[in-house]
C-alpha cells in the first residue's frame, strides 16, 4: 500500500514534536489560546502542523549548533574520536560521564584501522568514520539501527533545546508576567527535562557512531 502520509518517523520525532513543544508552551505564555481549542477546521489544522514543522526546523538547526559542535565538538569531543581514546574534554568531565567516554575495545579499534588502512585512512577521525559508514549503507540490518538511533538522538537533541527555552519562558511568565504559581514549578520540571534528554541525546549519538565502527569493524569485507 502506498504510502500517503507525507512526513517521515524522522520529520515526526525530530521536526514535529519539537515545535509543537514549542508552540504549544508559547501559546499558553502569551495568553493567545490558538492551541488550545476544542475542535479544529482542516484548514487550522495543515497550518498547526505546517508551523510546527516550520519551527521545528529552526529548532533542529539551533539544536545542531550548540549541542553538536559546541557541546559535543568543542567540550565533549566527537564519538568518533571518544570512541579512539581520544577525548577533549577535562578529566573531571571524563569521570562524571564514564559511559560517553568508554572507548571500543582494543580489539573493535584495531579491526576498524586495520580496515581503514585499506582505503588509505591511517588514524582516527572523520575520514573512518565516513569509509564505516559507507560500508554500513550496504548492510540493510545495520542502517536499520542507524536509523532507530538517527531519530532517537535527532529527538531527544531537539527536544532538550526546547524544554531549556521553554522553562525559560515559564519562568518569565511566572517572575515578570504575572503568571501563576504553578508555572514557576513547570519551569523547574522543563529543565530537569533539558538536562535528562541532553544525557539521552549523548547516549543515543554515542551508540550510532559504535554501531558504524563495531559494523565496519566485523562484517566481512566484501
Amino acid at each position: 500500500m502506498e504510502n500517503k502520509i507525507p512526513f517521515t518517523s524522522y520529520d515526526f520525532w525530530a521536526y514535529l514534536s519539537a515545535g509543537f513543544l514549542f508552540l504549544f508552551i508559547a501559546d499558553l505564555v502569551a495568553g493567545t489560546g490558538l492551541l488550545a481549542r476544542d475542535s479544529w477546521t482542516v484548514v487550522q489544522g495543515v497550518v498547526a502542523v505546517s508551523a510546527a514543522y516550520a519551527v521545528g526546523q529552526l529548532v533542529a538547526s539551533l539544536s545542531s549548533l550548540v549541542f553538536e559542535r559546541l557541546l559535543v565538538g568543542k567540550l565533549l569531543g566527537y564519538p568518533r574520536n571518544v570512541l579512539f581514546g581520544q577525548p577533549r574534554a577535562w578529566a573531571w568531565v571524563r569521570q562524571l560521564m564514564p559511559g560517553y567516554f568508554s572507548a571500543l575495545p582494543d580489539q573493535t579499534r584495531k579491526a576498524a584501522l586495520d580496515r581503514g588502512k585499506a582505503t588509505g585512512i591511517t588514524s582516527p577521525g572523520e575520514g573512518l568514520f565516513w569509509a564505516a559508514f559507507a560500508n554500513a549503507r550496504a548492510t540493510p540490518v545495520v542502517m536499520s539501527r542507524l536509523d532507530n538511533f538517527l531519530n532517537l538522538y535527532g529527538f531527544c537533541r531537539n527536544t532538550a533545546l526546547v524544554a531549556f527555552v521553554d522553562a525559560g519562558l515559564l519562568y518569565w511568565s511566572y517572575r515578570w508576567g504575572n503568571g501563576p504559581d504553578e508555572r514557576l514549578y513547570w519551569s523547574l520540571a522543563a529543565t530537569a527535562v533539558g538536562v535528562g534528554m541532553t544525557f539521552r541525546y549523548l547516549k543515543f549519538y554515542r551508540h550510532y557512531a559504535v554501531e558504524v565502527f563495531t559494523s565496519f569493524a566485523h562484517s566481512k569485507e566484501s
